[in-house]
C-alpha cells in the first residue's frame, strides 16, 4: 500500500468513526429511519415477500426448529423466581385486576348464555356426572333410611333399634343387605334420565344473570384483597416445573398437527389477502408504528451497544475491516497511482482535431 492509499484509508476510517462519536450515530438513525419511511409509501407488501416465504419461515422456525434445552430450563427458573418474588407478599389481586375489569369479565360471561347452557347440558349428561349423580342419590338415600329418616328422629330409640336390626339382618341373612341396595340402584337407574334432565334444568335456571353476578360479587369480596403468595402457597417449586414439561411437551406435539398447520397458513393468506395491494406505510399505521417511534426505540436499544463499541475499539477494528477490502484492491490502486504506460509527457501539447465542418445546402 502506497503512502496515498494509506491516507485515504486513514481519513475514510475517521470520517466513519466520527459518524459516531459524540451521539452523531443518533442523527444518522433519524435520517436512514426517515429516508425508509418515505420510500415504504412507494412499496406493496406484494413487491418485496410472498404468502409463500411466510409460511416457509413459519414452518422453518416455529414448527420444525428444535426448542433448546435452556429454553424450557430458563422458563422453569424464572416460573420459581415468580413464585419465590417477594411481591407476592405485598401485592393484592384487586392491585393487578382492576374491578372494572372483573366486572367487563362477568359481564361477557353474563351475555354467553347459549355457550352456558350448552357447557352444562355437557357436563349434565356425560357419563361421570351420570355416575356421581348415582353415587350421591345412592348414599343419600340408604343414610337417610337408616339414620334421618322421620321415625327414627320422632321416636325415642328406634334409630339405635334400626342400627341393631341392621345388623342382626346383616348376620342372619347377609344377602338380604345387598338386595335392597341392588333394589335401590335399580330404582335410581331407571329414574336417571329424569333426576338428570332435572338437575340440568336446575343449573341452567339457577346460574342465570342475577346469580351469576350474585356470585361473582361474593368471590370478589372473598379474593380481591388476598396477597398473591397465599395463593401461590398451593404451588410449590416442583409442581410449576411439571406444568412448564407438560406446556412444553404440549406445543411439541401441538405445532406439528395439520391443524396448526391449516391455521396459520389460513391466517397468512388472509393478511396478504387485506394488505397485500397496500403500501407498507400504511399497514404499519394499522398497526400502531410510527417513524417517530421506531427512532426512538432504535436509538434506545443500540445506543449502549454504539458507545460501548466505540470506546474498546471494536467498531474502528469492524471499518477498518470493511474499507481496507477496497483500498487494497488492485482496482483502487490502478486508479490512484501514478500512470507511467501510455500517460501523456509533463509540457508536451497534445494535438487536438479539428471539429468536422457541416456544409450547408
Amino acid at each position: 500500500m502506497n503512502d496515498l492509499i494509506a491516507q485515504l484509508l486513514e481519513a475514510h476510517i475517521e470520517h466513519e468513526l466520527n459518524s459516531f462519536r459524540d451521539g452523531a450515530y443518533k442523527q444518522t438513525i433519524e435520517a436512514e429511519v426517515s429516508a425508509l419511511f418515505q420510500w415504504i409509501k412507494k412499496i406493496k407488501l406484494n413487491d418485496i415477500i410472498t404468502p409463500e416465504q411466510i409460511i416457509g419461515i413459519i414452518r422453518r422456525n416455529v414448527v420444525e426448529l428444535p426448542v433448546a434445552g435452556g429454553v424450557t430450563e430458563l422458563a422453569g427458573e424464572m416460573s420459581q423466581k415468580v413464585l419465590a418474588s417477594s411481591q407476592n407478599k405485598k401485592t393484592a389481586l384487586e392491585d393487578i385486576l382492576a374491578r372494572k375489569l372483573y366486572d367487563e369479565i362477568v359481564d361477557k360471561i353474563v351475555s354467553l348464555k347459549k355457550a352456558r347452557d350448552g357447557m352444562i347440558r355437557r357436563v349434565t349428561t356425560s357419563s361421570v356426572y351420570s355416575r356421581q349423580i348415582s353415587e350421591v342419590l345412592f348414599v343419600g338415600i340408604k343414610e337417610y333410611m337408616l339414620d334421618d329418616n322421620i321415625i327414627a328422629k320422632k321416636v325415642p330409640g328406634i334409630a339405635s333399634l334400626i342400627k341393631v336390626g341392621k345388623f342382626a339382618v346383616n348376620k342372619t341373612m347377609p344377602a338380604l343387605e345387598d338386595a335392597i341396595e341392588q333394589k335401590v340402584k335399580s330404582y335410581i337407574e331407571s329414574n336417571l334420565e329424569n333426576t338428570l334432565r332435572r338437575s340440568e334444568k336446575s343449573l341452567i335456571n339457577y346460574l342465570d344473570k342475577e346469580h351469576i353476578v350474585d356470585i361473582s360479587e361474593a368471590i370478589w369480596e372473598s379474593v380481591a384483597t388476598t396477597k398473591l403468595s397465599e395463593y401461590f402457597t398451593a404451588i410449590d417449586a416442583n409442581d410449576m416445573e411439571d406444568f412448564i414439561i407438560i406446556g412444553h411437551d404440549f406445543w411439541l406435539n401441538f405445532r406439528k398437527t395439520p391443524y396448526f398447520k391449516g391455521i396459520y397458513t389460513e391466517l397468512v393468506k388472509y393478511f396478504f389477502k387485506k394488505y397485500g395491494d397496500r403500501e407498507l406505510d400504511v399497514i404499519l399505521e394499522d398497526v400502531g408504528v410510527t417513524r417517530e417511534m421506531v427512532i426512538a426505540e432504535l436509538t434506545e436499544i443500540v445506543s449502549p451497544g454504539i458507545e460501548k463499541a466505540l470506546s474498546i475499539g471494536y467498531l474502528e477494528e469492524r471499518i477498518r475491516a470493511r474499507l481496507e477490502s477496497f483500498y487494497l484492491s488492485k482496482k483502487t490502486a490502478s486508479l490512484i497511482s501514478p500512470q507511467k504506460k501510455g500517460s501523456a509527457k509533463k509540457g508536451k501539447k497534445v494535438k487536438q482535431s479539428k471539429p468536422a465542418t457541416i456544409k450547408r445546402k
